[in-house]
């Protein structure tokens, strides 16, 4: 149970959502192009290039790209890619 003391934050609001989880998930479409990119063999590198290259104002970094990649890997084949040891 928890009590409420106060109702006002005791923080001001942030002016930037950059690094928030919930604002920083991938789209739809930037999870296919990933997975797109990633059949052909293309460096992580250059899919983030590729990903501002579609959307200038994008904050995306490479931990997203991984990650995506990861689980483009993981939904085709489990664990059995050259990725992993």
């Amino acid at each position: 149970m928890m009590k409420l003391i106060c109702e006002s934050h005791n923080h001001a609001l942030a002016k930037l959502l950059a690094g928030n989880p919930y604002v920083d998930r991938l789209a739809k479409e930037e999870k296919i192009i990933i997975g797109d990119i990633t059949k052909s063999m293309v460096k992580p590198r250059n899919i983030l290039l590729t990903l501002k290259e579609h959307n200038a104002n994008s904050y995306r970094i490479m931990k997203q790209v991984y990650n995506a990649r990861y689980g483009y890997h993981s939904s085709i084949g489990g664990n059995n890619t050259k990725y992993n040891n």
